[in-house]
């Protein structure tokens, strides 16, 4: 079994100081105060719970409250995040009850969880209770203070929301099928729409209870919304014993038991289920000591985790052709229902003697290098439709080009088995102009409008070879904004879902991980399936008139234009959607002084300006945000408007939704300003830790009203009420040092 010493540290870093605490013991109470049971927190800080709850009530912290064991499984990633720089892997490990092993699949498999956390483990000291001191007493009380000011007496209009209170709220929603299913699975809608499951974990769903975070009510808005397929990830070597590698699966029934109750549960409202296998998975060195046959490129260094070497299996050898072959079979076969796969055969997992090497074949294995990657990667799909095949399935087989090098393209496409979708990202290579700024979109826009030139040449070579052609686009959210469940910007998603349908696409991943709960701007994207197909503005107004009525919704459809203009002003980048703070928003705390820390992949922004902006100018960078809030703002007091004009629970929804983007909005613009003043302007900077502070309270109100706001599935909670108020503590603290 592994060690906790042998987990991965990278780097070495300091951890990130917190002078708003007392010391560490404060601040891991704090941070943990709303996610860890007492007496779990207690144990793992050597102290009594008596000790550590009143530590807790010096701060101000309310009685704890319940605290259901399950949301470890659901918030494990808040729980990492907000420990990383508090407290060592032992402490970590007993907060989440993992072992040192569970620690470490987590970091390597469960998407990309080391990258987002930096790639490095700061060097933690272990934090063990003992009595505060006076100085600390002192600050104690001064938090205690503040908190009962933010943190008391909130006059909130209806009850109070907990975390993950919305999982409650579609379990008590209508669970019933608007309409008679069809048979197992299959939809009779020629096109198909997708999306993730809102609240499903990634690393390993099918494992424990975790499908049953997917409740019927949720199934059942899901279909009111046209999504008529859900996908999940899985790994194809724990669900199907290969003999090389047999205890990898020990687990298989247990997860394939769970795929069949949830394809079962997803044919009662005519959802397919379509799971993702991004295969063969590389292997640990030590496997290749006993099967050195089965080695396929030559062992690299992953640098950018940190993480142990990996090699490849080789796809060109028959012991892993049968495995993805038999492997797929084997899945078929058992869950019989399932309504197909996609792969990705050039991501960020090591799956072929190809993948890490975009359009050089140089550290492919010999076997690989003398046939090419067009035959090897062709030859995977071949096996893995053949597999469904052999299974007497009907389900899909779907290619996701992706990262794919456009050399390759052809000679892939070419030697697809005649099932194949090709799926391609929208608006990859889309033009945009933010300011001064003049670029391409990578990945992840909703702001700027798909598709694009390469997106359209992907889709006419599959036709040219007789395939059928999907598209990935984000509908409801993207990375521009990950926090909130939907970005009411409709008119923007109706003209990319208007475009996507003119190039005579048929079907639609609606989402990556994010993007999966119920909205109208889901609900939007059924209306291009309709014949004869509206226009954008009336896709927008049928929606409109379903959830709101004819008497609200053309003031709806107002706000929506309102904030679609807004939007575009978005100063689009992959790098700014993956580094930014505009997910975090106010809950992103702020530096004096610079960290000297590189912001990390939806994980830590820090102060880490430069990797923020991108392609952007600092100037450009500030004034995007800047003129995106003063736009999006004319939207939010429409629908505030319209709210109180008419008010109703949707029309509220609306406007909570609008005024949250906002406050994210303003707080990145501030972010940056206050980051470019610290050093010389300190009343500017003063005014800005104001703001903050008014923001960071405001978006806690929003929190408490919708549990939603703050959540996505991979990240789980990116802030919740007490990161917002820690995030008061810390513009006071400033306040009163500067």
């Amino acid at each position: 079994m592994d060690q906790i010493e042998s987990l991965p540290m990278g780097k070495e870093i300091t951890p990130v100081p917190t002078p708003h605490f007392p010391d560490t013991l404060h601040a891991v109470i704090w941070r943990n105060w709303d996610v860890i049971e007492l007496p779990v927190l207690a144990e793992v800080l050597k102290g009594s719970c008596d000790e550590v709850s009143a530590l807790a009530a010096s701060m101000g912290l309310p009685p704890q409250r319940r605290i259901d064991a399950s949301e470890r499984r659901r918030n494990y990633m808040t729980i990492l995040r907000r420990n990383w720089h508090l407290l060592p892997y032992a402490q970590l490990c007993q907060l989440l009850d993992w072992d040192a092993a569970t620690m470490r699949f987590a970091l390597e498999k469960d998407d990309f969880m080391w990258v987002k956390l930096g790639h490095c483990k700061p060097r933690c000291a272990p934090v063990h209770y003992r009595a505060p001191d006076p100085a600390a007493q002192a600050q104690a009380r001064r938090i205690a203070a503040l908190a009962g000011q933010y943190l008391a007496g909130d006059a909130l209009e209806g009850p109070v929301e907990l975390p993950f209170d919305f999982i409650q709220r579609f379990s008590h929603a209508a669970a019933q099928p608007a309409s008679s299913p069809t048979s197992p699975g299959r939809s009779t809608d020629a096109s198909w729409r997708m999306v993730y499951p809102y609240f499903l974990r990634y690393g390993d769903p099918l494992m424990g209870d975790g499908i049953d975070d997917i409740p019927d009510g949720y199934l059942a808005e899901l279909a009111d919304s046209g999504i008529n397929a859900i996908w999940l990830q899985g790994v194809l070597n724990t669900l199907y014993a290969w003999e090389p590698a047999p205890e990898t699966a020990r687990d298989a029934p247990q997860r394939l038991a769970n795929l069949n109750r949830l394809v079962e549960r997803c044919a009662r409202f005519g959802i397919e289920v379509i799971m993702y296998l991004n295969e063969p998975r590389d292997m640990p060195l030590p496997f290749y000591d006993q099967y050195p046959e089965l080695a396929g490129c030559a062992p690299t260094i992953n640098t950018k985790t940190g993480l142990p070497e990996q090699v490849a299996l080789c796809t060109s050898t028959p012991a892993v052709q049968e495995f993805l072959r038999q492997g797929v079979r084997h899945l078929f076969e058992q869950v019989p229902a399932l309504g197909g796969l996609f792969i990705i055969a050039y991501s960020e997992n090591l799956t072929n003697c190809f993948s890490f090497f975009h359009g050089t074949v140089a550290r492919a294995c010999p076997r690989c290098q003398s046939r090419g990657p067009e035959a090897v990667t062709a030859e995977v799909c071949q096996l893995m439709e053949a597999g469904i095949r052999d299974a007497g399935s009907a389900g899909k087989f779907i290619y996701y080009v992706w990262s794919t090098p456009k050399p390759w393209l052809d000679g892939i496409i070419g030697a697809l088995p005649a099932s194949t979708w090709v799926l391609a990202v929208s608006e990859w290579g889309a033009p945009l102009t933010r300011g001064s700024y003049h670029g391409k979109v990578n990945e992840y826009s909703i702001s700027a409008v798909g598709p694009g030139q390469p997106s359209l040449e992907q889709w006419a070579l599959a036709r040219r070879h007789g395939l059928k052609t999907a598209a990935k686009m984000q509908a409801a959210n993207s990375w521009e904004l990950s926090s909130i469940p939907f970005i009411p910007a409709l008119r923007l998603v109706g003209e990319h879902l208007s475009n996507v349908t003119d190039a005579g696409v048929e079907g639609f991943m609606l989402s990556w991980t994010l993007g999966g709960s119920p909205s109208p701007n889901l609900e939007l994207a059924k209306e291009f399936s309709r014949q004869p197909r509206p226009t954008v503005q009336q896709a927008m107004h049928n929606v409109a008139l379903r959830r709101f009525g004819s008497i609200v919704a053309p003031h709806v459809v107002q706000a929506w234009n309102l904030l679609s203009d807004a939007f575009i002003e978005f100063p689009f980048d992959i790098q700014v959607c993956y580094f930014g703070p505009q997910s975090l928003g106010p809950a992103n705390l702020l530096f004096d002084q610079p960290t000297g820390l590189g912001a990390t992949m939806v994980g830590f922004p820090y102060d880490d300006l430069e990797t923020w902006r991108g392609p952007y100018s600092r100037e450009d960078f500030h004034q995007q945000f800047t003129r995106l809030a003063q736009r999006w703002r004319r939207g939010t007091e429409m629908m505030e408007k319209i709210h109180h004009e008419f008010p109703s629970d949707a029309v509220k929804e609306q406007w909570r939704m609008a005024e949250a983007a906002l406050i994210h909005f303003q707080s990145t613009a501030n972010q940056i300003q206050f980051i470019i003043v610290r050093d010389h302007d300190p009343d500017a900077a003063r005014a800005i830790l104001q703001q903050e502070i008014i923001l960071a309270r405001r978006l806690m109100e929003l929190v408490r009203q919708d549990s939603r706001i703050g959540f996505e599935a991979t990240n789980q909670y990116a802030y919740m009420p007490l990161d917002l108020m820690e995030k008061i503590l810390n513009c006071q603290d400033l306040l009163s040092r500067w």
